[in-house]
């Protein structure tokens, strides 16, 4: 079993650790990948659909996991209880969501590794303000899609502490900036250059709009950040 580029680089940010609770296990490749690479001892497999729990725990036994991995239907960190977790991990949703995750657990943990589709802003500064660091970024393409991945530890500090509320660099990553590696900087170029060309259309069609000064500060901070 592969995993795909995305789970295999959140597998290698997940620190060592007694028990992983995999949230939105989906298949339950990367529960199995957390201890078949021994980065957990035990890991709690949880998703909020029966359907994707069965193909989970089927994979469990097919490799004969059983003992390792526990398999559990319910509404994200409220299936676990207090003390139980070292570590969870969340991918391929919402940052809305994922901040709903965390919340209803029965407890802040130390550690979370999280991949967002949205909401980066809002979850990162939630995070923040609970007393959590953003102490390691990754970003990679896979096909034509980018992903951006977080280790999050609490009570570390990290260069979010002082960033301005309205830096950009909460949606595109102040460690990411601060590495500068190619996937990144391209990322950022290709969203310039659709906004450049939204702009221009709003031009020749003669529109001036809010959307359009907004959109007009967001090209200025991307050619900032890249600066």
């Amino acid at each position: 079993m592969a995993l795909s580029k995305r789970l295999e680089q959140v597998l290698h940010m997940i620190p060592q650790c007694q028990t992983v609770a995999d949230v939105g296990t989906d298949h339950g490749y990367l529960a199995v990948a957390c201890i078949e690479a021994g980065v957990a001892e035990k890991v709690i497999a949880i998703d909020v659909n029966q359907g994707p729990l069965e193909s989970a725990k089927g994979f469990v036994k097919e490799r004969k996991l059983e003992q390792f991995i526990e398999c559990r239907l319910g509404d994200g960190l409220a299936a676990t209880k207090q003390g139980e977790v070292d570590c969870a991990v969340i991918c391929g949703m919402g940052g809305e969501l994922m901040q709903h995750i965390i919340s209803i657990g029965p407890e802040l943990l130390d550690t979370y590794v999280l991949q967002p589709q949205s909401h980066r802003r809002e979850l990162k500064q939630f995070l923040v303000e609970q007393g959590y660091g953003i102490v390691q970024e990754e970003c990679l393409l896979e096909g034509h899609q980018y992903y951006d991945m977080w280790l999050v530890q609490k009570g570390v500090a990290s260069v979010y502490d002082e960033l301005s509320k309205e830096s950009m660099l909460w949606e595109y990553g102040a460690l990411l900036q601060q590495a500068q590696s190619e996937i990144w900087t391209q990322h950022i170029q290709r969203r310039i250059t659709t906004l450049q060309s939204i702009l221009q259309h709003m031009r020749d069609a003669a529109k001036s709009s809010d959307a359009a000064q907004v959109m007009e500060q967001e090209l200025q901070g991307l050619q900032d950040i890249l600066r």
